[in-house]
């Protein structure tokens, strides 16, 4: 017998190049997200603080190779946005080999993120690794 997840009552902001956009919204609004979208860090820095999403998931590499990461210590450090779980997502290892792993206190010193998913990452994957940070975060 198959297990069916419950659905997911979460707004999650997707901040991603436009090409990858339309594919990541159908794919979470296909599995019951509300996904709102942006394609720079500081539009979506305004998205988020106007409309308080369950969780922001967000490419690394965008207008610079570090903004995801900047955007990280932004959102940690904004009272409004400081307990939004933010899931980094990126190629980096497949276009630098450099490995992030945040399962280190290290690691987790730097890098100011809930999880980190590197692409490609199945639509399966990608679901179960967003419902484990809200379901920490208890939102969902």
């Amino acid at each position: 017998m198959m297990h069916t997840p419950e659905p997911i009552n979460a707004t999650i902001l997707v901040i991603d190049r436009e090409d990858q956009l339309p594919r990541e919204k159908a794919l979470l609004e296909k599995v019951g997200f509300t996904v709102l979208t942006a394609t720079t860090t500081e539009e979506g820095l305004a998205l988020a603080r106007a409309k308080s999403p369950n969780l922001v998931l967000s490419e690394v590499m965008l207008e610079k190779p570090d903004a995801g990461f900047v955007l990280g210590y932004r959102m940690k450090a904004d009272p409004q946005l400081m307990h939004t779980p933010l899931v980094l997502l990126s190629s980096i290892f497949t276009q630098s080999g450099f490995v992030f792993d945040l399962s280190s206190p290290e690691a987790r010193q730097w890098i100011k993120a809930d999880d980190y998913l590197e692409r490609p990452i199945t639509p399966d994957r990608l679901e179960a690794r967003l419902r484990s940070v809200l379901h920490r975060k208890n939102d969902i």
